[in-house]
């Protein structure tokens, strides 16, 4: 392989590595997250807010820290296994970002 080309396996390594890495951040049981939001979310808000046209969370990384600000403003100390079942859940029903 000549060094010319070394550049553009590369590049071509990481792009073709993007999708992947957009679903190693979206670990998480999304059947589990169902249940888990009906527990945890449905008391206060109903799922208008992830539809909505003017929705605040614009990226996956966005929708993760929802979800832990949400936790930690009411306290409910979801476990980490917790958080990425209900971001897959979300991920998977609403926003389905890449």
């Amino acid at each position: 392989m000549t060094m010319s080309r070394l550049p553009l396996l590369l590049l071509l390594a990481v792009l073709a590595s993007g999708s992947a890495q957009a679903t190693a951040l979206l670990p998480g049981d999304a059947a589990r997250g169902k249940a888990l939001h009906a527990q945890h979310c449905t008391g206060c808000h109903d799922t208008g807010v992830y539809t909505r046209s003017n929705r605040h969370v614009k990226t996956v990384e966005g929708l993760m820290g929802q979800v832990r600000l949400c936790d930690t403003q009411l306290k409910k100390r979801l476990s980490k296994d917790d958080i990425d079942d209900l971001v897959r859940h979300l991920n998977d029903s609403y926003y389905r970002f890449d």
